[in-house]
């Protein structure tokens, strides 16, 4: 294990970090590349300021000196009101799953019921990993919703079970969407359950909600979406949440605070401002191409001999690919294995154990397009398949993404330069 005795130490090894991400394909669908612009705003001040507020009252902070903070902050829900076509945003969860678990938390009671999709269908897994805590596996229950080989809701499976239970909470979306599920249909063939809550995890695709290539579950009638500010987002880490309807955004905002967050870490809020102006600027046409990089990839290793899920149905709809490598071995073994040369991917969390997914966001952003995914494939193909030896892996890793050493869709220049968008 590597020691850091002085910041000579600390340099030496984030170089290697650096180095190390140079020479990597990157295909994990949660994963993107922020520009430099955006990155070097996370150095703001605003990092070491609270900014506390309650849900409704964001102008009355808790601490003082927050004149030019409260006003940035507002400026930038602003911005997300415009891309995200929301009237009510909340920035203080510091991550996706933080702000899933606040909107289950403040739309349910102690017993109700929740429908989300389950890890086995590629969901995130936010109730099941909450009721791993024993009071909340006492209060919370859960049932998951019914999904296809292809992974596409089953419609009339789920509006039976819906009738049959009456959920409180439904959750739709996860970290395998491969399609826009058809919630409005939902929503209209279950008016008649008028105290239950729909909410969208959107953690996966607010990138192409953003570029206007994915359906807005807002538009849709959902009470709340929630999601990441990353993924297929390219901004920093961290979380939102998003509404039309004041009475579910405010119970999920004092749901999250001040049990789940009370500093909510300002220093997102530059970077994540500077993203959302690239993605007003770039982001449809950024949008387009991850979705275009996406199916061509999967046509591509579908001729190579990869079985990708939901080929009939052209694939994907989003960022994400899932193929199934079973006869090639398990998930965990391929994915760790190709690490090794230098591919990195995701397996099924444990669950399976054949399936990988696959992702476009940060190879677009390095300026990838589809005839790229033709070396992608081959390159993806042979490793699976165990058919060419690692180093020439990674030789043949090396030449591609050297190719691809800047970005695009996104600013020019450093953060010295006027912010003005």
């Amino acid at each position: 294990m590597v020691k850091m005795n002085n910041t000579k130490d600390l340099e030496k090894l984030h170089e290697k970090h650096l180095q190390y991400r140079s020479r990597c394909l990157n295909l994990i669908a949660s994963e993107n590349y922020s520009t430099p612009k955006v990155r070097s705003y996370l150095a703001s001040d605003f990092g070491n300021r609270y900014g506390c507020y309650e849900t409704l009252k964001p102008e009355e902070r808790e601490y003082t000196g927050n004149r030019y903070i409260h006003e940035f902050e507002m400026a930038t829900h602003d911005l997300v009101r415009d891309v995200f076509k929301a009237d009510y945003v909340d920035l203080r969860p510091i991550g996706g799953h933080m702000a899933g678990m606040a909107t289950v938390l403040g739309l349910t009671d102690p017993g109700d019921l929740v429908f989300e999709v389950s890890m086995a269908d590629w969901g995130h897994g936010l109730v099941g990993p909450m009721r791993t805590i024993e009071h909340l596996e006492k209060t919370i229950r859960v049932k998951n919703l019914p999904y296809d080989h292809n992974q596409k809701l089953e419609v009339e499976k789920a509006v039976e079970m819906i009738d049959a239970y009456k959920p409180r909470l439904i959750i739709f979306g996860g970290s395998g969407t491969l399609f826009a599920d058809p919630i409005k249909e939902i929503m209209n063939r279950t008016r008649h359950l008028d105290e239950t809550f729909f909410a969208y995890d959107a953690s996966h695709v607010t990138g192409l909600i953003a570029g206007g290539v994915f359906k807005n579950p807002l538009d849709q009638g959902v009470d709340i979406v929630f999601g990441s500010t990353h993924k297929s987002f390219p901004g920093p880490q961290g979380g939102m949440i998003l509404s039309r309807k004041e009475k579910p955004f405010r119970l999920v905002g004092d749901a999250l605070s001040p049990a789940l967050v009370t500093s909510h870490h300002l220093n997102r809020l530059p970077a994540f401002a500077a993203s959302l102006l690239e993605m007003k600027e770039y982001g449809h046409d950024y949008s387009k191409q991850v979705i275009r990089n996406a199916r061509r990839l999967g046509a591509e290793l579908d001729k190579r001999g990869i079985k990708v899920i939901a080929a009939e149905e052209g694939y994907t709809d989003s960022h994400i690919l899932l193929i199934d490598v079973d006869e090639f071995g398990s998930s965990r073994e391929i994915s760790t294995g190709l690490e090794e040369d230098n591919i990195l991917l995701s397996d099924d969390f444990g669950q399976s154990g054949r399936e990988i997914r696959l992702g476009t966001p940060e190879i677009t952003r390095r300026g990838m397009k589809e005839n790229d995914m033709v070396a992608v494939a081959d390159i993806l193909a042979k490793g699976i398949k165990g058919e060419i030896s690692g180093e020439e892996l990674r030789e043949r890793v090396a030449e591609l993404v050297g190719k691809f050493d800047s970005f695009e869709y996104g600013f020019p220049g450093r953060a010295s330069e006027d912010f003005s968008g």
